[in-house]
C-alpha cells in the first residue's frame, strides 16, 4: 500500500477512527521511541553543556542534566504554527524542559542545535528518527482505516517460523502490520523455502519426502499473498506517477523541455522533493539517466534540479522548506502566495498529539 504522510490534522482526524485499546498501544509507541531518541541526543558524551539562546538561564537552570527535550511537533507542509523561543514562526518545533524549575523553552532546530552546543547534523539526525515515527504512525492509522491489517500472511506462514516479538504484538493488540514487518517475513519465509526444498532433495523415505513436500507447499501460500501485495503496490505507484505524469505534460509548453522546467511542473504538481523530482525526470524524460556514485546514489542530475528550483525559489516563484531540507534531500512547494503559508494557529490543528 502507498501512501503520502498525513498533515497533524488528517492524523488527529485518524485517530478518532481507532478503538481506545489501539490510540494507547500506538501513542505509547510513539512516545517510547520518541523518548529513545530524545534520550540518546541528551546523554553527556554528546551534550557538555547548555548554551543560553533566546532566553536568560538562572545560574541553577545551567547544568545540562536538568533539561530534558519533552515535545516535538511538525506542523505539516504549508503550516508555520510554532514559534521560536526568538520569535520567528516554525514548521518544526521543540520544546525543552527543566526538569527542577519545570522552564519549558520553544526552539527551531537551529537555536536548539545551539542551546545545546551540537552540530547542526546531529540535530537532523534526530528530525529523521522522528520522521520515521510519524510516517509508521501514518501508515497503521491509514491500514486501520482501510481494514488493511496483513494478518492473512500470518495466517499461512509455517509454524516452524517464529514471528518476531514486535509483529506478535501487532496481532495481540490488532494492529496492522507495517510494510517494514511484511518484508521482514518475506524474508524469514524466503529463507525457510530454501531450507525445506533442500530437505526434500535429501530425503530418501517416501513418508519423510511427502511431508517435507507439504512444508514447502505452505510456503507457497504465503508466498502468492505477499507475491499478490506487492504487485498491488507497483500497479498504484505506477498509477500514481502516471496521473503525476500527465499533469506535468499539460504545463509543458516545448516538446523538449529543459530540467528546470520539468522541475518546477512537478512541484507545481505536487511533488516536492528534490530526490523524487530527479528520479521521475530521470525515468520518465530525455535526460541523463547515470546514478551518482556516491553512498545516497541518487540521480545524477539531482544537483541541476536542486539548483533550478533554488534559483525558483530566489525568483519568489516556489518556497523552499529549509527547515525540512538537508544534506539528503531538498524540498520545495509553490509560492507562499500559491500555497497560503499559515502563520496563525487556529482550532483546526491540534500542536501535539499527547
Amino acid at each position: 500500500m502507498l501512501f503520502e504522510p498525513l498533515s497533524q490534522v488528517e492524523r488527529n482526524e485518524l485517530l478518532f477512527l481507532v478503538t481506545d485499546e489501539q490510540k494507547e498501544y500506538l501513542l505509547n509507541q510513539v512516545k517510547r521511541g520518541r523518548r529513545t531518541i530524545f534520550g540518546n541526543i541528551m546523554i553527556e558524551e554528546k551534550v557538555q553543556a547548555i548554551k543560553s539562546v533566546d532566553i536568560d538561564l538562572q545560574e541553577d537552570e545551567r547544568n545540562i542534566e536538568d533539561w530534558d527535550i519533552v515535545d516535538y511537533v511538525d506542523f505539516g507542509p504549508g503550516n508555520r504554527l510554532g514559534k521560536c523561543a526568538c520569535g520567528i514562526t516554525l514548521r518544526y518545533m521543540f520544546t525543552v524542559q527543566h526538569k527542577g524549575t519545570n522552564k519549558t523553552i520553544t526552539y527551531g532546530k537551529d537555536h536548539l542545535s545551539a542551546f545545546l552546543n551540537l552540530p547542526i547534523k546531529d540535530i537532523d539526525a534526530v528530525m529523521a528518527g522522528l520522521k520515521t515515527i510519524d510516517y509508521e504512525l501514518d501508515e497503521l492509522l491509514v491500514k486501520i482505516r482501510d481494514d488493511d491489517y496483513g494478518y492473512e500472511i500470518v495466517a499461512e506462514i509455517p509454524e516452524e517460523i517464529e514471528l518476531p516479538k514486535n509483529i506478535k504484538e501487532h496481532v495481540e493488540h490488532h494492529i496492522p502490520l507495517l510494510n517494514r514487518q511484511i518484508k521482514k517475513i518475506e524474508r524469514e519465509v524466503n529463507k525457510y523455502y530454501t531450507k525445506e526444498l533442500e530437505k526434500v532433495k535429501n530425503e530418501q523415505r517416501e513418508a519423510e519426502r511427502v511431508e517435507a513436500v507439504k512444508r514447502a507447499q505452505t510456503y507457497l501460500k504465503a508466498r502468492e499473498i505477499l507475491r499478490e501485495r506487492n504487485e498491488l503496490e507497483q500497479k498504484e505507484k505506477h498509477a500514481r506517477n502516471q496521473k503525476i505524469l500527465e499533469s506535468t505534460r499539460h504545463l509543458l509548453v516545448s516538446p523538449n523541455p529543459t530540467i528546470a522546467e520539468i522541475a518546477y511542473s512537478l512541484v507545481l504538481n505536487g511533488v516536492s522533493s528534490a530526490n523524487e523530482i530527479s528520479r521521475i525526470t530521470r525515468e520518465y524524460f530525455h535526460v541523463d539517466k547515470r546514478l551518482s556514485t556516491g553512498t545516497l546514489q541518487r540521480s545524477y542530475i539531482y544537483m541541476d534540479v536542486v539548483l533550478a528550483l533554488m534559483n525558483e525559489a530566489e525568483n519568489g516563484t516556489l518556497y523552499f522548506d529549509k527547515e525540512s531540507s538537508g544534506i539528503d534531500d531538498c524540498y520545495f512547494y509553490p509560492s507562499e502566495e500559491k500555497l497560503e503559508i499559515n502563520t496563525t494557529s487556529t482550532n483546526n490543528v491540534q500542536p501535539s498529539l499527547f
